[in-house]
């Protein structure tokens, strides 16, 4: 039924369809059973400035969304899907402080199928005039932004997804800008998950080697036999199995900047070839003789504790100084709480699109979140978020919902893991005159088990043994051990608002 036709429907029953529609305060929008605009009544204008009537009246729903001038996402679609009504929260993607509940009604014929649909934003503006007219205790949208002081997301850094206000990353940016400008060797210290990569990534963006090659290298991630050749390359013929020459990872590197990640995890022997290199800025390939010039910049990255490693003797004291000679450090996120409501927002409106729904923290979870001590930083509080998009079905999130989530992260530690069990283990193994190395071998591969039966994600064993979740990953396949499909691995709920 066209726009026509519907209002003519409405006026053979002597009702001004038109005049009642434009007269409520409720914003509305009605499309027919194929999501084409039939009608939007003035209250929806007003409280939407940036849509033209005229340019989306009798296109389909799905047309506008492709076209993503107006908007994103739409409740009708939903209702026209599940063939019943639907609701959602709705925070527009143009106008972030535009935030409401969304409704969408199905209209059935005689045959109970959907002919019209009418959707109901109940906007900001109407809660607080129902709570001046009846003082009645409502959701504040403003409640959600109380830790922010009032403020929304700050205007874009000039750092890329290095979220935050506090002071320390303040202090950071200042440092990444000033850095930036010269070729000197980095090394950036802090625990997993509070975002070293991106602290590289983004002074190479603001260096003069910005656009040329930018190469990553996870020294917990290479075979120890293997390191010198990934690192320096080889000639033909150079070991079986060379059948053609392969330039390293600093050759590859050559005007750009190469990023060593757990530096504290290199081998000590290719240590000193690794301090030749930072000396004499050039490589010889393995199995080569011609040296290879290099005009590079080195940035390093650890989460280990290299003073300590120094002193056993697992980490060069000359290497260190070279690598250090702007060190940054990061701090934990549980040092700078008034970054996690602005990360959190910054995480919400993240996933909005990558999962085509909306959900929100009520204020009383948002407090949890941010009194929380966050032990796998930045990277846990991104993927418990990410986990609620995928797995919960409710649009707000409430304390009870998430502190099932946070009281198993809560007993993260390597202590969790090794208990009587592991102990009696050991004893067993030295008892039967075991080596030190099948022993270490053997205690590796059962901690493992043991963290593979009791956590989710790669990600939850990293942080329960304090190291990265790629060298987890590297463990588990070396050691063949799998990690079982988690219940929750479900197909996202999608909810359009």
């Amino acid at each position: 039924m066209s726009s026509g036709n519907f209002i003519q429907s409405a006026n053979e029953t002597a009702i001004d369809f038109k005049k009642i529609v434009d007269t409520l305060e409720c914003p509305i929008y009605i499309t027919d059973s194929s999501g084409v605009t039939e009608y939007i009544n003035q209250a929806y204008l007003r409280e939407n400035p940036i849509i033209d009537a005229e340019a989306i009246l009798g296109r389909t729903i799905d047309d506008i969304i492709k076209e993503g001038k107006y908007f994103k996402h739409a409740i009708t679609t939903e209702v026209l899907k599940q063939k019943k009504e639907a609701m959602a929260f709705f925070v527009h993607h143009l106008l972030p402080e535009k935030m409401a509940f969304v409704s969408g009604m199905p209209v059935l014929d005689e045959e109970n199928e959907i002919e019209h649909v009418v959707s109901i934003l109940y906007a900001e503006s109407f809660f607080q005039k129902l709570h001046a007219k009846f003082n009645y205790p409502i959701y504040s949208f403003d409640s959600y932004h109380d830790l922010l002081g009032k403020k929304r997301l700050p205007a874009p850094p000039p750092v890329d997804n290095l979220i935050g206000i506090s002071k320390p990353m303040e202090e950071l940016k200042r440092i990444m800008l000033r850095v930036a400008r010269t070729d000197a060797t980095i090394l950036i210290s802090g625990e997993s998950g509070t975002g070293k990569e991106v602290v590289a990534e983004n002074i190479q963006r603001l260096s003069s080697r910005a656009g040329r090659p930018f190469i990553k290298l996870n020294c917990s991630a290479i075979p120890t036999a293997l390191i010198e050749g990934e690192l320096f390359g080889y000639e033909k013929g150079a070991f079986t199995g060379a059948t053609s020459s392969r330039a390293g990872f600093f050759e590859q590197a050559n005007g750009g900047t190469i990023f060593l990640d757990e530096i504290g995890d290199l081998p000590f022997e290719a240590q000193a070839k690794l301090l030749r290199v930072l000396q004499q800025k050039e490589i010889v390939r393995l199995g080569g003789t011609k040296p290879i010039g290099l005009n590079i910049r080195i940035i390093a990255a650890t989460n280990s504790d290299l003073d300590k490693k120094i002193a056993e003797k697992q980490f060069r004291a000359d290497l260190f100084y070279r690598l250090s000679l702007i060190p940054i450090h990061l701090p934990p996120l549980r040092e700078r709480a008034s970054d996690i409501p602005i990360l959190i927002e910054y995480f919400l409106h993240k996933f909005d699109a990558v999962y085509n729904r909306i959900i929100r923290f009520t204020p009383q979870t948002l407090k949890t979140l941010v009194d929380y001590p966050w032990p796998g930083n930045i990277r846990e509080l991104e993927n418990i978020i990410e986990y609620l998009y995928i797995c919960s079905e409710e649009n707000f999130i409430t304390e009870e919902m998430i502190s099932p989530l946070l009281n198993k992260n809560n007993h993260l530690s390597c202590t969790d893991s090794i208990d009587d069990e592991l102990f009696d283990f050991c004893a067993k193994q030295m008892q039967d005159n075991k080596s030190l190395a099948d022993i270490m071998s053997s205690v590796e591969r059962t901690v493992l088990m043991l963290a593979v039966e009791k956590y989710k994600t790669t990600y939850l064993i990293a942080a329960a043994l304090g190291v990265s979740q790629p060298t987890i990953v590297r463990k588990l396949q070396s050691l063949g051990i799998g990690r079982r499909r988690s219940s929750h691995d479900t197909e996202p709920v999608c909810y359009q608002g």
